[in-house]
């Protein structure tokens, strides 16, 4: 289970230089104003600040090493003995019955079942699999005086890796596919990652055991569980040499898994893995109790002098987990433009927003430090049935953006 803690907001430094490491292997019924911290100075011509990067811009720090943090080093598979297994049952049963210490090795396993290919697939008629649409994030409207909102049981997607996965190539494995997930009230594809052959994402593949993490790139990455939720996946790497004719890419792993009595009296983190015939995939989710979805925009009203060599970070956390949701991690968009995304929260708990600007990165090989000029951003918001809260966040020279939070309950009776 996730660590929660209740922090007080501490401000961030603007024109901070912080150093990086280059290792590079592979609320409640009422609406309330979320709590800011100080604003940030204006960007001037003066020379940045000096101050040395503080805790709590530390506690938002993620790497691609985050997500095996409860496996002691010497515990993780490698390469030489990662288990591997086809969907057929008696292989799965030998994967989470009989292999020894595999808890010790990894996140908890879970039966992988296989993916939809024909009408006699045990979750066709529950999930309709036949039915590829996506789901759609509907507009929020205001709810009428006097009206009841009814809490859900949400899931809420924070990382999805693959693992064990033997890149024989040179340089980074690009992947395509889907990642989605299914509940059974509106058995829509609610995609979590989504990519075709010809944007694929390129992603850095640890070589002793074959981890890579990726980059969820849909912003409806919150489901609602009624009494049970399916995840279905199809991960494949592109390959470049083969001739016109053939298929461009060799299938990692594919499949679906049925998630079933997650209920609990409190919200909990859950991080699982599928072991399949290539690699495994390993799923990290939050189930949150009694929650609401906060609905997300942040539009780019002004970029600084340095606009195109601005990156930008958007995280969250939910519900005092420690947990870190990366929901943008890319070049600043232009101004005007508008991101969109949703999180899960607890109701009578707080969101918690982090926006960073920061200077674009200019490597040099064999350097183990540098130096990066960034900005940050933080604020939390309690969360409400339904209202709707915006925030100013300031990046002195990186720019200037704007926050709004919708929230918003799944279901309303009304009177």
């Amino acid at each position: 289970m996730g660590d929660r803690t209740v922090r007080p907001l501490q401000l961030g430094f603007v024109g901070e230089i912080e150093k990086q490491s280059m290792e590079t292997e592979a609320g409640g019924p009422n609406p309330a104003r979320g709590k800011k911290r100080p604003p940030s100075p204006p960007g001037s011509d003066e020379e940045p600040s000096m101050a040395a990067p503080s805790n709590d811009d530390d506690e938002w720090f993620v790497s691609d090493s985050d997500h095996n943090e409860n496996q002691g080093a010497d515990h993780l598979y490698t390469l030489n003995n990662f288990p591997k297994a086809t969907c057929d049952y008696h292989e799965q049963n030998h994967i989470l019955y009989t292999h020894p210490y595999i808890k010790l090795r990894g996140p908890s396993p879970i039966r992988l079942y296989p993916a939809f290919k024909s009408d006699m697939h045990v979750f066709r008629s529950d999930y309709n699999l036949q039915d590829n649409s996506e789901s759609k994030i509907t507009s929020v409207r205001d709810c009428p005086t006097k009206c009841q909102c009814f809490l859900m049981f949400l899931i809420q997607f924070i990382d999805v890796n693959i693992a064990g996965y033997d890149h024989g190539r040179p340089g980074p494995a690009r992947i395509f596919g889907f990642v989605a997930a299914r509940d059974t009230i509106e058995p829509l594809r609610n995609y979590v990652d989504k990519r075709d052959i010809n944007n694929c994402e390129a992603v850095s593949v640890k070589r002793s055991t074959g981890m890579a993490r990726l980059s969820l790139t849909s912003p409806a990455r919150v489901i609602s569980m009624e009494a049970r939720a399916l995840i279905e996946f199809e991960l494949c790497v592109r390959a470049e040499e083969r001739p016109e004719d053939e298929p461009k890419g060799d299938c990692l792993i594919e499949g679906c898994k049925e998630f079933t009595n997650l209920f609990a009296s409190d919200s909990y983190i859950e991080h699982r893995r599928l072991y399949g015939n290539t690699c495994a995939l390993d799923v990290k989710f939050a189930v949150l109790i009694n929650a609401v979805e906060a609905r997300i925009d942040v539009e780019v009203l002004r970029l600084g002098a340095i606009a195109s060599c601005i990156n930008l970070k958007v995280y969250a956390k939910t519900s005092g987990f420690k947990e870190v949701i990366r929901l943008f991690e890319d070049t600043a968009p232009k101004p005007g433009a508008v991101m969109s995304f949703v999180v899960a929260v607890e109701t009578h708990n707080y969101l918690d927003l982090y926006i960073k600007g920061s200077s674009r990165d200019n490597p040099v090989l064999g350097q183990k430090e540098k130096q990066v000029l960034r900005s940050w951003w933080k604020c939390n918001f309690d969360s409400s049935y339904h209202c709707m809260v915006e925030e100013v966040a300031e990046l002195g020279n990186f720019g200037e953006l704007l926050v709004k939070i919708n929230w918003k309950s799944y279901t309303k009776r009304e009177f």
